[in-house]
């Protein structure tokens, strides 16, 4: 036997080795080779694959090299080595050795599709894109090709590009993962109706799909709709306890329906699974209890907010830029909104919250802190004013200020808007008309900073920081030479940027220039010019309803109404025969607080029995139609009603409110103060019930002042004096005053 037939019978005998599984003898068999002819290329690359199987990985990678040093143009060893370098966590060698075997072999699909994952794995995304892209023009139906791009460009924020293709791989394999990714698509483009019917088909054919559930959880929860959000959270943690993310969906969802204990539980595990994600952070060191036990509670959520404030920024002081873009983008989801439901003065938290928010931006995109290049009023007679808000729908913010923006007049003023939101309707539709730039945005903050800096404005106006997470670190840059914020949120900023408070005259108490961080600018009257919405009240059903007995109605969220505010309406309930409505916008929240409003009753000695009764959320006329029927509405006493109160009044129903310390609590009172119709604004708790009762106890008096209030309800809707004072102070404050 000469000595190449020797070599060759030897090989073909470690082949067959390895064929049949025998690693140990196929190693042999290999080893015996290359000890004859050192220059084997096929033994030493068989003799890689053993190893590899084997899990001898530097071993492996060592015989590869060999092999490839033979034949550098064998696209199978370089793959393999790729294979190899991955396992052995060097994703850097494992993407120069794909891309080796793919230049050897340019129609190579696996080199394509894992040189792809090893890009992805060192950050290199562009790359990453291009090779999946290569991989997709040799097999255009491969589902884990699409599937692998439509998740980078989900990541690149390309929501648009990302759902043909996550769409495309459900298509071709409608399976639960591939439902669950097309949903996530949907979400990122402000879509959650049809991320939502996604989630409930996915549940509905995959039933034990753990992610399926999680998803319809988290979708339900972003829609406001915690009695579908907690069930699908629950079940998905009780499938799976490890899974972190539902932990943190369940801890929100929890916290909305003022289930606060259990919510900081459920924010533990997501942590202990999660470790330091700075969105898990951020939510859980300013979570606020959404119905405090009481004022002890109240203070210790104020200080738990306090020492969050520190945490967040000494974590910030050590990141690095490229770090701190993490923690804005977390500072984009998280929005202190119950805080300032809180007895409390928080105007030095919500400024602390301000300046945190300030230094993300200031440490992530610094170009977009600084102060714009152009001066305000560089544009002449004709000032750019812009104005941001997600709410340009059929919403409480457009009611109040659509008006104040489309009745600016164009000869002076060229108006843009950007609607940040999803919803589109008559309202949007009708501003659109009224204004000269209009555009509905659904993208990322720093690309929509940028696009409102290139319209080089005079003024950007935010009607509502404080009620979207998104709208507060926008309005942390500066991209026009004045800002202002108006009292959608009739609550500081806090915002360094922002340079001016636009509110109502009638709202605001004597100092009240001390619970702004801006400077305080005071339009007459309302302050706003605020819609009629002139919709016929649909009345029987409510009438019914109450039957004989007097009927109170509390037509605020429950998250507004104090432990004192408890007290008081127990009292009230407990001199009269009337009986309380609320309205369940959550029925976990509605329990809890029921449970709330239930012990303080036992507590003073006054079980409610009978006289509380909740109602469903109804349409919008015949909401109207049970506040014409109630005999008295009870404003809160801390954060008042606004476009209820407004609805109350247009209806004759007498609205028994406060004057509380500060606007937010005062706008009720600011209103009965412009109609001059007196006996319904109180400060004290004993006069709020003693006149509550006297309304109640007979039918005069209740319609003495719904005649009155019906009367003079026009008073405020009537807008053309504050469209002049709104375009004065915008002329003044850019130094063009007319």
């Amino acid at each position: 036997m000469t000595q190449s037939t020797e070599i060759q019978a030897l090989y073909n005998a470690g082949r067959a080795e390895h064929r049949a599984g025998r690693l140990a003898a196929a190693e042999q068999q290999l080893l015996q080779v290359v000890e004859i002819d050192p220059r084997h290329a096929d033994a030493w690359h068989l003799l890689g694959v053993v190893y590899y199987q084997s899990g001898r990985l530097p071993e492996a990678i060592t015989r590869y090299r060999r092999a490839l040093a033979l034949t550098p143009r064998f696209a199978q060893g370089w793959f393999n080595l790729g294979l190899a370098l991955k396992a052995h966590a060097d994703p850097v060698g494992a993407a120069a050795a794909f891309a080796q075997a793919l230049q050897a072999r340019p129609q190579y699909f696996e080199a394509a599709f894992h040189l792809g994952l090893a890009q992805s794995a060192t950050g290199d995304l562009a790359n990453a894109e291009s090779s999946w892209r290569q991989a997709l023009a040799i097999q255009p139906a491969n589902v884990q090709t699409l599937s692998q791009l439509g998740t980078l460009l989900r990541r690149l924020r390309r929501a648009g590009e990302a759902e043909a293709l996550l769409a495309r791989a459900f298509e071709l394999e409608p399976g639960a993962a591939f439902a669950g990714n097309l949903a996530l698509v949907q979400i990122d483009l402000g879509r959650l109706p049809a991320a939502r019917a996604i989630a409930e088909d996915l549940t509905r054919r995959w039933p034990d799909s753990v992610h399926g559930w999680e998803l319809m959880g988290g979708v339900a929860r972003l829609q406001n709709d915690m009695d579908g959000a907690l069930p699908a959270l629950q079940r998905t943690v009780q499938m799976d306890a490890n899974r972190g993310g539902a932990w943190f969906e369940l801890a929100l969802a929890r916290k909305a329906v003022g289930s606060h204990e259990a919510a900081l539980d459920a924010f533990a595990q997501a942590r202990r699974l999660l470790g330091d994600l700075p969105r898990l952070r951020w939510a859980n060191a300013l979570a606020v209890p959404a119905l405090p036990k009481d004022d002890a509670e109240i203070d210790a959520a104020m200080a738990r907010f306090d020492s969050g404030l520190r945490e967040l920024a000494a974590t910030l002081e050590q990141l690095s830029p490229a770090a701190a873009m993490h923690e804005l983008e977390a500072a984009a989801t998280v929005v202190p909104f119950h805080l300032h439901y809180l007895p409390r003065d928080s105007t030095a938290l919500q400024s602390r919250f301000g300046d945190l928010v300030s230094a993300c931006v200031v440490k992530a995109l610094p170009e977009l802190a600084e102060p714009p290049s152009w001066r305000a009023g560089a544009h002449g007679d004709r000032l750019r004013v812009g104005f941001v808000s997600p709410h340009w729908h059929r919403h409480t913010v457009s009611r109040y200020f659509a008006d104040l923006v489309t009745g600016l007049d164009p000869a002076h003023f060229e108006r843009f808007v950007w609607h940040t939101g999803e919803r589109r309707d008559e309202s949007s539709e009708a501003i659109s008309r009224g204004v000269e730039h209009y555009a509905q945005r659904l993208i990322p903050v720093d690309a929509l900073a940028r696009e409102i800096r290139a319209a080089r404005l005079d003024v950007l106006v935010y009607p509502d920081v404080g009620m979207d997470s998104r709208q507060h670190v926008l309005a942390a840059m500066r991209l026009a030479p004045r800002q202002l914020a108006l009292y959608g949120h009739p609550v500081t900023t806090g915002l360094s940027s922002i340079d001016g408070y636009v509110s109502a005259a009638a709202y605001e108490p004597p100092g009240a220039a001390s619970h702004y961080r801006e400077r305080l600018h005071c339009l007459p009257g309302l302050g706003a010019a605020p819609q009629r919405w002139d919709v016929p009240p649909e009345r029987a059903w409510f009438r019914a309803l109450k039957g004989d007995r007097p009927a109170l109605l509390c037509t605020q969220y429950l998250s507004k109404i104090t432990p004192a505010f408890d007290r008081t309406l127990v009292r009230v309930l407990a001199g009269s025969r009337a009986r309380l409505f609320l309205f369940d916008r959550s029925s976990a929240l509605t329990r809890n607080y029921l449970a709330r409003l239930s012990a303080c009753a036992q507590a003073m000695g006054h079980p409610l029995g009978d006289s509380v009764q909740v109602l469903g959320m109804r349409s919008y006329p015949e909401f109207l139609g049970a506040v014409a029927e109630a005999d008295l509405i009870l404003d809160t006493d801390w954060f008042s009603g606004g476009s209820t109160s407004l609805d109350a009044i247009a209806m004759g129903a007498p609205v028994l409110t406060w004057r509380a310390p500060m606007a937010r609590g005062r706008q009720t009172a600011g209103m009965l103060d412009l109609l001059g119709v007196g006996g319904l604004v109180f400060g004290s708790d004993d006069a709020y019930v003693a006149r509550a009762l006297e309304v109640l106890s007979g039918p005069t008096e209740r319609d003495v002042l719904g005649a009155r209030l019906k009367g003079a309800a026009f008073k405020l809707f009537d807008g053309p004096a504050i469209h002049v004072a709104f375009a004065t102070l915008l002329h003044e404050l850019t130094g063009n005053a007319k």
